[in-house]
């Protein structure tokens, strides 16, 4: 059962509807799309009463489906009474021309308008609402993959005129209306950030003085980037010498590999220039030598940069990764939660 619940006066920049992907199918080419930020994602469906999904990316359940929303969003009519929350970056969100609290539940009525303004922090925000946003899974999930025409809304994005529908609330409306995230839980969106990586899978490739580089330098985040991959802009980066079996086989750029596993986060750098972060809807394999891998928890961060941002890595053990990555799913729990008065 559904209920017809938005109505989109206009469509945004990007707005596509995702959860947290489809995970299992590299192996038939087909990406794991979903959140570009996924913390965002689990707990906007957390204050809402919605099953907030398994930890990122593992299979399992990818959660209720939400509105991504990139840099300049949507203009929403709402055609029910019903509870959202919209969390991530602040992209100006207001309701009946009013300032929206972020990282909160609030009660919307049938007539109301949710609309967004300019990026003042952050690059993509999260609708989430009572029920989810529902559309027909593909491959166990709702989540939009553009580039292969599946998902979401015909696996496209939202434009002018598309209704969507969401389903039964798992909570009763007045009880999730003023769930707001603890505020020092609440991330902190700059334009200088800082990426934990693992170093490898072939960082052996590269000399010394490049994994040092690679590591101290300052990097700007490209306007060349999408949901497929990252560029960062900087100094080139030198391999060393390699064994002739493996120009042979993988190719005569120092860059070159044979083509092994491509993990999400993973940091590629053809030909020694621009380090590519793959993302969510990136390869299943690739041939370039990758010097680090994004650990989980920082994905999200890195669905939050814009073009210009700075970006600086450090290196962590994957015992710390593991440790970071325990941490953080702790906080997608009701302890994390706290009530508010009714806004609105």
């Amino acid at each position: 059962m559904s209920e017809k619940a938005f109505e989109a006066i206009t469509g945004g920049l990007q707005t596509t509807v995702q959860d947290l992907g489809r995970p299992g199918y590299l192996s038939i080419g087909m990406p794991i799309a979903g959140a570009q930020d996924p913390f965002s994602l689990r707990i906007g469906n957390l204050l809402v009463g919605n099953e907030p999904g398994k930890s990122f990316p593992v299979i399992g359940s990818p959660g209720e489906a939400g509105l991504a929303i990139l840099l300049l969003g949507p203009t929403l009519k709402v055609l029910c009474s019903t509870v959202v929350a919209v969390t991530g970056g602040d992209l100006s969100c207001k309701l009946n021309d009013k300032p929206f609290p972020l990282w909160t539940a609030v009660r919307v009525s049938e007539g109301d308008v949710i609309s967004f303004g300019r990026p003042l922090a952050g690059a993509g925000a999260y609708l989430c609402v009572a029920g989810g946003i529902q559309v027909p899974p593909f491959l166990g999930s709702r989540s939009t993959f553009i580039r292969g025409s599946v998902g979401g809304i015909e696996g496209r994005a939202l434009t002018k005129g598309d209704i969507l529908k969401i389903g039964i609330p798992k909570l009763p409306l007045e009880e999730s209306v003023g769930r707001t995230l603890k505020p020092n839980l609440i991330p902190q969106y700059t334009k200088k950030w800082n990426i934990r990586v693992v170093l490898g899978p072939q960082d052996y490739l590269f000399t010394e003085e490049s994994i040092k580089l690679f590591i101290t330098y300052e990097w700007e985040f490209s306007s060349m980037s999408d949901r497929m991959g990252c560029r960062l802009i900087g100094p080139k980066l030198n391999f060393k010498p390699r064994p002739d079996y493996l120009v042979d086989q993988a190719g005569s750029d120092p860059s070159n590999i044979v083509d092994d596993p491509a993990p999400m986060g993973g940091i590629q750098v053809p030909g020694g220039l621009e380090p590519i972060v793959l993302g969510v809807e990136g390869p299943s394999m690739g041939g370039y030598a990758k010097i680090a891998t994004v650990i989980t928890p920082d994905i999200s961060r890195i669905g939050q940069m814009k073009a210009g941002d700075l970006v600086k890595f450090q290196a962590v053990t994957v015992d710390q990764a593991a440790d970071i990555l325990r941490k953080t799913e702790e906080i997608l729990g009701e302890h994390s939660i706290i009530k508010m008065t009714e806004t609105k």
